[in-house]
Formats: structure tokens, C-alpha cells, sequence
């Protein structure tokens, strides 16, 4: 019995040294042996706390999972390439040989005013062609839309009065020669006027001089072409008869044209001479047609309640062809400096935001979030951007493709 009483004794005086450590280490922060081996043993009989989760709550896993995905998607904790966390592209040299990154800065744009317009012949480089005397057409070389040189031959006209006309000349000339009688004397006042007879007739000079050299009339009348242009109407056929001023041809060059443009009673006072005009037609909707203001009607039109501003227009390619209705757009002085950037770089992004790519360092471009504030011809006013930011002019439209083939977040919140 003593042996026993001795042995518990012992057994508690140990279990209490036990304990005492125990705090002791726990104060300063130390899992005692037992402890581990308690925690140990106590998962070795029950199941995880996430096991039980992710069997009673599959919901809370895949809700962890989107959030992470979200995360990801906007680049903060995920784990995406470096282009996505920094929400941008970066592209081959090769790409970037049709993109253009200008530097903004503030600059005062002129203001547009805008109205409708129709084209019209420069009446100044239109030619009008008559017959300039009785008879008919021999023969008819060119016809409309023909391509024609200055004193290109048109047609010829068989005349009596033209084969009269030359007769006589020579015959004066012929006297004028015959030396200091009264009749070479009367004929040489008379040469001029019959120079002149035939000049009205369609004769060049050239062509005079050689029928007073060889005294042989030219058969028929030649029509030539006074201008360089094109044959817009022909009204001459061969056999016909003509009659003294009856229209045989029009000419035009249409390397500039007129454009009539009508302007209200407010737009009136901020227009004058020599401000520059842009044109556009449907048919080449993205291609603007420069030119100035040359004149402003004098009088209003009482139906329509407008006065008609005349520019010239450059037609270089003749693109625009007379009776084409068009928008001009005529500049008058400028506003306030203002961020400014094309119409094309200026594009919207899925969540119908407007963007712009800003150029952060070579060949690498991100969509920046800018306001437009309004429309200036051809450019867009935007805020958002900072002066000397460098952003894409011409070539956002690939820019933003290349963005959304590689799965990049273009949204940039």
C-alpha cells in the first residue's frame, strides 16, 4: 500500500511539474511537446475544416475563385502576363510602321460653321464653243467626256462664207503686194479688217499666214479645242447643218471647280473673302476637297431665306463633278487653346467609353479614357489627357485590335 500511496504521489508531484512548464512556456510564447502532439492526434480523427467546407458549401469555392478571377482581370493580384497588369500592348516593330504618335499640345482651332453645297463649273476654265457661220459638219473627231489639249482639231464645218472670206483675203493681199499704186495702197488698209474677218471665222493666225504664203484656201473650217479639259457636251454630228452661234461643244477643265454654298442670315456676319472651305460628298465620304472663299452674294434668296457664298475648290483628281450636292465647311477664327487629336483616334471601348492609345514608351500603347468636349471639323476637343502626352494619330483602329486578340482588358477603370 505504501509502495502504491508513493507511486501516485509521485505521478501527480510529475503531472503538476508538467503543468507548471507548460505555462511557463506558453508565456513566452512556445507550444509545449504535449500540445503538438494533442493538435497532432486531433486531426488525425477529424476531418478538415475545408473539407467539410468545400462538401456542404460549393458555392464559397467558386465564389473564392471569381473574385480571384476578377482580381486577375484587372491586374492586381493575378497571375497574368506583365502587358495585362500593365493594360496595354506592346507590339513588333514590323506592326508599328503604319502608326503615328504625335505629342499633344494645346493649339487654338478654328471654329467650323457648316452648310450646305453644290458644285459648279469654274466658269473661268469653261469654254463654250460656236458655229461661226452657216453650213454643216464634214467630220466630228472628239465627242463628250473626251480628254482634249489646247488646239486639239474637234471638227471640221464646210462653209461658203468661210471659203469667201479666205478668197478675199488673199485677193487683198495679193494687191497689197503689187507695189506703191492706189490700189495696193487701198488694200493694204484693207488687209487688217479682212485678217480680222477670218480670225472671227475660226482661222488661226498661224493658219492665215500660211494662206497669204501658199495662196491656197483651206477647204474647211477647223473647230479646235481653246483650253485644256473636257468635253462635257457635244451637239454636232456628222451632216448636219449648223447655224451662225449654235453651241457645238463645252469644255471644261475640272481641275478646279465652284462651289455654291448657302449660308443663313446668322452665319453671314462671321464669313469673308479668302477664309479656308473644305468640301465633302457622298461619294468619297472620308476624302475632303480644300479651298477658299472667293465671293459673297449680294443678294438673299427669298424662299430658302440664304445668301450664296462662292468658293474654289481644288479638284485635282476631277473627283467632284458639277451638280454634286455637298457639306462645306468653312473656317472662321480660332477659339481657345485646346487638346486636339483626328476623329480616328478618338474610339470607343466595350463599355461605350471613349479611348485614346497613349504611347507610354516605344511600341508599347494603352487605352487611356478621355471625355470629348466637341467636335471641330475633322478633329475631336478631349480632356483626360495631359499636355506632351504622346498618343496614336493614325493607326488606333489596329492598336486596339492587336489589344483584344491577346484577351486584354481595353475597359482601363
Amino acid at each position: 500500500m505504501n509502495t502504491l500511496g508513493n507511486h501516485n504521489m509521485k505521478s501527480t508531484t510529475q503531472l503538476s511539474t508538467r503543468f507548471i512548464a507548460g505555462l511557463l512556456l506558453l508565456a513566452v510564447g512556445i507550444n509545449p511537446p504535449y500540445a503538438a502532439e494533442s493538435h497532432e492526434n486531433s486531426h488525425e480523427n477529424t476531418p478538415p475544416e475545408n473539407a467539410v467546407l468545400e462538401k456542404s458549401s460549393p458555392k464559397i469555392k467558386t465564389t473564392k475563385k471569381s473574385t480571384g478571377s476578377h482580381k486577375d482581370k484587372h491586374g492586381e493580384d493575378g497571375g497574368h502576363n506583365e502587358h495585362e497588369k500593365e493594360g496595354g500592348v506592346t507590339l513588333k516593330e514590323e506592326q508599328t510602321r503604319d502608326i503615328v504618335s504625335k505629342s499633344l499640345t494645346p493649339r487654338a482651332l478654328s471654329q467650323i460653321i457648316q452648310a450646305p453645297a453644290e458644285i459648279n463649273f469654274n466658269e473661268q476654265t469653261r469654254a463654250v464653243l460656236t458655229a461661226r457661220s452657216e453650213g454643216w459638219a464634214e467630220k466630228v473627231s472628239i465627242f463628250a467626256n473626251a480628254e482634249v489639249k489646247k488646239g486639239q482639231l474637234l471638227a471640221t464645218i464646210y462653209s461658203p462664207e468661210f471659203l469667201s472670206a479666205q478668197h478675199e483675203y488673199m485677193l487683198i493681199h495679193k494687191r497689197a503686194q503689187s507695189g506703191d499704186t492706189a490700189a495696193a495702197r487701198e488694200s493694204r488698209s484693207l488687209l487688217a479688217d479682212a485678217r480680222q474677218r477670218l480670225k472671227i471665222l475660226g482661222l488661226a493666225n498661224k493658219e492665215t499666214r500660211q494662206l497669204a504664203h501658199d495662196g491656197k484656201s483651206l477647204p474647211f473650217q477647223h473647230l479646235h479645242s481653246p483650253i485644256d479639259g473636257t468635253v462635257i457636251d457635244h451637239k454636232l454630228n456628222a451632216g448636219e447643218t449648223v447655224q451662225p452661234g449654235q453651241v457645238l461643244y463645252v469644255i471644261a477643265n475640272l481641275k478646279t471647280v465652284w462651289a455654291s454654298i448657302a449660308l443663313t442670315e446668322n452665319q453671314l456676319s462671321k464669313v469673308k473673302s479668302g477664309q479656308v472651305v473644305s468640301l465633302t460628298v457622298k461619294a468619297y465620304p472620308k476624302q475632303r476637297f480644300p479651298g477658299k472663299v472667293i465671293s459673297i452674294g449680294a443678294n438673299m434668296d427669298e424662299t430658302t431665306r440664304t445668301v450664296k457664298l462662292r468658293a474654289l475648290i481644288d479638284n485635282p483628281k476631277r473627283l467632284l463633278k458639277p451638280g454634286m450636292f455637298a457639306t462645306a465647311w468653312v473656317e472662321i477664327a480660332g477659339g481657345p487653346p485646346v487638346l486636339a487629336v483626328p476623329e480616328n483616334a478618338v474610339l470607343r471601348n466595350p463599355d461605350g467609353d471613349w479611348v485614346v492609345f497613349v504611347e507610354e514608351k516605344p511600341r508599347h500603347f494603352k487605352p487611356v479614357e478621355v471625355k470629348v468636349t466637341k467636335n471641330i471639323g475633322d478633329m475631336m476637343v478631349i480632356e483626360g489627357v495631359q499636355p506632351g502626352t504622346k498618343v496614336v494619330v493614325q493607326g488606333a483602329f489596329f492598336v486596339q485590335s492587336e489589344l483584344a486578340k491577346g484577351g486584354f482588358d481595353i475597359h482601363n477603370h
